[in-house]
């Protein structure tokens, strides 16, 4: 791997664990044993480094989204891999991650509205019009607006500073928004489908331990 890589790569990693103001370009100089100026040699500032993890990152996630349709034999358990990888996506995220790239870093900011606006909005838009055809999901629902309220729901929880610090994780979070928006979706059919997910899911974790 080239040093330009490892440092996108440790800066990822060092951003997601513990935000992004309190790491700062000693830190990973120190993670990866090479000098600062190494790492000036590639990007001219933090910003820079930031909006280049963050460019990576988001290119990484559309791939893992447009995946997901051809992976899903139907829209439920479609819907259950993209709930899996928005849940992967933050478990390991810092809470004040988003708020700090909104407030201080303008350019990734807008890369991720970008990718929220087109990839997660048409992803979740793409699920409900296909579980929609397939009997799972109402077919009342207006899908673009719930894609928009779903993408707004995480968000607001994530920057709004709604929750006492450090009473939940990010992944917490996520699970239990997710849980109240997919019983606002299904028919009876698509209920009893996921329910039958869920007890195959619940098994093969028991088999496992």
């Amino acid at each position: 791997m080239e040093v330009r890589d490892k440092i996108i790569e440790k800066a990822g990693e060092l951003y997601m664990q513990y935000g992004i103001r309190t790491v700062t370009m000693d830190d990973i100089a120190g993670q990866l044993s090479i000098s600062k100026k190494t790492i000036y040699q590639f990007f001219k500032d933090k910003s820079e480094l930031v909006n280049t993890v963050a460019g990576i990152h988001l290119k990484i996630e559309e791939q893992r989204f447009m995946g997901l349709t051809e992976a899903g034999d139907n829209a439920v358990h479609e819907l259950i891999l993209l709930s899996s990888c928005l849940r992967e996506s933050m478990k390991e995220m810092k809470m004040n991650l988003m708020h700090e790239l909104q407030k201080f870093y303008p350019k990734a900011w807008k890369m991720y509205e970008e990718f929220k606006g087109n990839v997660m909005k048409e992803s979740i838009m793409g699920v409900i019009t296909r579980g929609q055809k397939e009997g799972f999901f109402r077919k009342e629902i207006n899908a673009e607006l719930m894609a928009i309220m779903r993408i707004e729901q995480v968000q607001t929880f994530i920057i709004g500073n709604l929750l006492p610090r450090g009473t939940y994780s990010l992944e917490e979070v996520q699970m239990q928004l997710f849980d109240h928006f997919i019983h606002g979706l299904f028919t009876i059919e698509g209920h009893q489908l996921f329910n039958q997910y869920l007890t195959t899911n619940n098994q093969q974790n028991e088999e496992q331990n």
